[in-house]
Formats: C-alpha cells, sequence, structure tokens
C-alpha cells in the first residue's frame, strides 16, 4: 500500500502540525451483502465509516478492493496519513491543498509507473453530503492493448486520518457519465462515525432484515 506522506509533510509543516512521528488509525474493510447490494464497512480502533453500494446486481471480483455494481467496475480504498490530522476541523482552503496534494502524488506516481505523461485531465472540487471531494479523471496512456481502458475515474476525500478513493476504470464501450454518476452516487452515501466502532455481526443481520 502507497502511504500518503510526503505532500502532507510539506502541507502540515507550514502548519506547526509536525511532532513525533505519528501512526495511523489501523482500518479493517469488511463487505457485507445488504438486501438493495452490499456495504463496505471500514472498522478503525476509535472510529469508523461505511459506503452503500445501492444496485441492481452486485458481485465482487478477484481482484482486491474491486467490485462490480450494476456492470460498473469500482475501486474502493483507504491510504493512511503519516502526519496527525483532523480533515473535518480544517479550514476548505486547507482541506483543498490537501486534496491537491494527494492527487499531485498520485499523479506522479502514476507517470512514473506508465513512463510517460498523462495527456489529458481534468480536476474538480465538489460537496456531496456537506463533505469536500476531488474528483478527478485522466486518459490513460494508450500501449496498443486492445484491453486497455480509456479513462480513470477517481473521487477522494479524507476520513478521520485516512484517504478515501472511489475509482473505476472506463472500459472499452462503457459510459463516463454513467461511471460517474455511479461513483457519485456511492459518495453520496458515506457516513462517517466518529468515536464509534460498529459491532460487524450485529450490523450484517441488520442489513439482511
Amino acid at each position: 500500500m502507497r502511504i500518503f506522506t510526503f505532500g502532507l509533510l510539506i502541507l502540515f509543516s507550514t502548519l506547526g502540525a509536525l511532532g513525533q512521528k505519528y501512526e495511523a488509525e489501523k482500518f479493517d474493510a469488511a463487505l457485507l451483502q445488504a438486501k438493495y447490494g452490499a456495504m463496505l464497512v471500514y472498522n478503525g480502533e476509535r472510529n469508523s465509516f461505511s459506503i452503500k453500494f445501492v444496485a441492481k446486481s452486485f458481485k465482487p471480483t478477484e481482484a482486491e478492493n474491486f467490485v462490480r455494481v450494476d456492470g460498473n467496475l469500482i475501486n474502493s480504498t483507504i491510504v493512511p496519513f503519516q502526519v496527525e490530522v483532523d480533515f473535518d476541523k480544517l479550514e476548505e482552503s486547507i482541506q483543498k491543498k490537501l486534496l491537491t496534494q494527494w492527487k499531485k502524488y498520485e499523479k506522479d506516481w502514476i507517470e512514473k509507473e506508465h513512463k510517460t505523461k498523462l495527456l489529458k485531465e481534468t480536476e474538480e472540487f465538489v460537496r456531496i453530503g456537506g463533505r469536500l471531494f476531488i474528483y478527478w479523471s485522466y486518459d490513460m496512456p494508450q500501449d496498443g492493448n486492445p484491453d486497455t481502458v480509456d479513462k480513470q475515474l477517481l473521487l477522494v476525500t479524507a476520513c478521520f486520518d485516512q484517504m478515501l478513493i472511489l475509482s473505476g476504470p472506463v472500459e472499452k464501450n462503457k459510459s463516463v457519465t454513467v461511471l460517474k454518476d455511479k461513483l457519485f452516487a456511492i459518495a453520496k452515501t458515506l457516513e462517517v462515525n466518529p468515536r464509534q466502532v460498529q459491532d460487524i455481526k450485529k450490523l450484517y443481520t441488520d442489513l439482511m432484515k
């Protein structure tokens, strides 16, 4: 797992937020079947948050963190901070800087992996359910492989000391608009539970009632 650190160290050194080495809260992911589709719960040591996949068809895939939601391939990943940050208490301008630093960090990593510059990309800040997200899309480098996807879409925010990254590839003959709408619909279901750890067994039972 890549740990989001470099941009944060730069950003929060200017805010006096650096001190002793910080160890992020550990979160375990639990994917629970529900009558409406599924719920993905991130259960921490002190806190929790969750998203819902409300869909007519839903199924996990063999690829880690990927699921099929109404035919769309969706990924949900968390990346821990190495600096102690309370995202929800930051001013909006600082939240935007943090999300922008994440995007730069991710873009640099992608370009290094593919050994090429991203040719076309878009980004915008959006509020969903009162929470700030960055929406970012970019065209994938083409390598002549007919299975290479055309574009990647990402919708990103922070929960506690974790980046929450919702993303998906625009597969061949699939719609950008449909995938974008699906990511936004998932983001609208985000529930953040400070100082509350979920009882997974009880929650699963409740979801299936």
